[in-house]
């Protein structure tokens, strides 16, 4: 599987689960909805440190998980709604196996709208160089619908 074959709730046709129940922590996926808020992220950061511990990740694998989701997902509360009521942000996660070992994979989306780097951000503008730091794979797509980050971290 990869990271746009991500669904949420049910059965995939192997049998594998899919959660859309942030509580599920032995499904090899998950998907949670919140609405983008900077109060929503640390109950983000606890439903994805459920998750991974659920379906066994390392602690340095939890760390990387944890750093890159919670960046992409802090990114939607900090850019795309600016100036406009908060819209949803949506966490989707996978676990599959590769030949080098285990590949969590991860998509953050939104229905907001891109806004391009400004020339001179200051002290900001180092989250999207980290998790290309963190991350094996990693894909940002604008469209006029909204924003998707994706994303596959090789963990153990």
């Amino acid at each position: 599987m990869n990271v746009q074959g991500l669904t949420g709730g049910g059965t995939r046709p192997s049998g594998t689960p899919v959660s859309a129940d942030p509580t599920d922590s032995a499904a090899e996926e998950l998907r949670v909805v919140r609405t983008a808020t900077p109060d929503a992220l640390a109950g983000i950061r606890a439903v994805v440190s459920t998750w991974a511990r659920g379906v066994g990740l390392s602690a340095d694998g939890l760390v990387d998980l944890l750093l890159a989701v919670g960046e992409a997902a802090a990114n939607v509360v900090d850019h795309a709604y600016r100036g406009g009521p908060p819209g949803p942000v949506e966490i989707e996660l996978g676990l599959r196996a590769d030949r080098a070992g285990r590949v969590v994979t991860a998509r953050i989306s939104d229905r907001g709208r891109w806004r391009p780097s400004l020339a001179d951000a200051g002290d900001r503008g180092r989250g999207l160089p980290m998790i290309r730091a963190l991350a094996q794979f990693l894909d940002v797509a604008a469209t006029p619908t909204g924003t998707q980050v994706c994303l596959e971290l090789a963990v153990s």
